[in-house]
């Protein structure tokens, strides 16, 4: 705007007659100041610097002067006014600014009148004021609406944070959530199995023929190695290639190897209830299993019970998994004493389900697991 309203200014200058040489000179010196201040300005915001109070004064000020001695030689340079009202009101604090900015509407509606007071009419006043009031309006307008953006741009800094955050946290979170389900694998397949090899070694020790003992722990090494193969290579539960029913026979199989080798006369029972062909969810069988697993694998380490029975029973709308002994009782009072029946818990929990383990004072041990299959985990 500026530099239109200088150049349209120079030009009509230019004919009128006679020509007046002084107004192309500080047309000019206008301009080059003008250019100066912003190309200083520019350059001292591209560096992060500051430009002195006094330095933008002593350039609005002779900005203004320049205008005001154009001005006199010439009317043209009338319509300067409505771009150095932005300047001013941008430069100078509120108050010192509406003051210069009425003093340019003066000097614009009255200066014409003092040179030139025969062709002076009450227009020449009221189309400055007009402008002038429009000029105001329009950068005041414009720094509510500049408020505005930053304000916005400050909410979507603090969102993109807040995102950042929550991304991290959430990382983390999975994290955690991975290595306990790791050390879960780990406590349900390698470690389990090496407890049983561990008490079969110390049986064979005081066995007078150990190759029952012998035997069963090469059966328990080899089935462990093939579960922590397929551990490391998949590194999540193994999945169930068998249906439901044919695995838990072969974990009591595999139970009942481990009990006679150590000496153990327990009766292992399989009983089923409910549709047992039905089709059963990977995770909901996985977990069924593992119930079975750390239930007998207590069984045949601790109650030294005469019988243990699994029972599966299936309904439409959740699976349930029972084991139950006449040995030894537990104390259930502190479940979270076992890591394997800590880890189980929150196993079951993560699928809708629930555990419950009751032991008589008298003896016997109950496992009851419950896992919904209308779980939202396996929608």
């Amino acid at each position: 705007m500026f530099a239109f309203l200088l150049g349209f200014g120079v030009l009509r200058s230019l004919f009128d007659a006679p020509l007046n040489y002084a107004v192309p000179l500080l047309s000019v010196a206008l301009a080059l100041l003008y250019v100066a201040g912003t190309v200083v300005e520019r350059h001292r915001a591209q560096r992060r610097g500051a430009i002195s109070v006094g330095a933008k004064y002593g350039w609005l000020a002779g900005i203004i002067v320049l205008w005001l001695v154009l001005l006199t030689h010439s009317q043209d340079f009338l319509w300067l006014e409505f771009p150095l009202v932005f300047l001013t009101l941008h430069i100078l604090a509120l108050v010192p600014a509406l003051v210069t900015v009425a003093g340019l509407w003066v000097a614009a509606a009255f200066v014409p009148l003092w040179l030139h007071p025969e062709s002076w009419a009450l227009a020449a006043a009221i189309g400055p004021l007009i402008g002038t009031a429009l000029a105001v309006a329009i950068y005041f307008a414009y720094r509510a609406l500049h408020a505005e953006v930053q304000h916005h741009r400050a909410v979507a800094r603090q969102l993109r944070t807040t995102q950042e955050e929550l991304a991290a946290s959430e990382h983390q979170a999975g994290r955690l959530e991975e290595r306990e389900r790791l050390s879960r694998e780990i406590h349900d397949t390698v470690a389990q199995g090496l407890s049983s090899i561990v008490l079969l070694a110390r049986a064979a020790k005081s066995s007078e023929d150990p190759q029952t003992q012998l035997a069963t722990i090469e059966s328990v090494a080899v089935d462990n190695l093939a579960e922590a193969r397929r551990f490391v290579r998949d590194l999540a539960s193994p999945d169930v290639q068998e249906s439901l029913p044919d695995a838990l026979r072969g974990t009591l199989a595999r139970m009942r190897e481990r009990g006679a080798a150590l000496g153990e006369k327990t009766e292992f029972r399989l009983e089923f209830a409910g549709d047992i062909t039905a089709t059963i969810p990977q995770p909901i069988a996985a977990a069924a299993i593992r119930c079975t697993q750390e239930g007998l694998s207590n069984v045949v380490k601790h109650a030294h019970a005469s019988t243990a029975v699994v029972t599966l029973s299936v309904f439409a709308d959740a699976v349930t998994i029972d084991v139950v002994d006449d040995g030894v009782g537990m104390d259930t009072t502190s479940p979270e004493g076992s890591f394997g029946l800590a880890g189980l818990d929150r196993r079951i929990a993560a699928l809708g389900g629930s555990l419950s383990i009751e032991s008589q004072p008298e003896g016997g041990t109950a496992l009851a697991a419950r896992l919904p299959l209308t779980s939202e985990k396996e929608k």
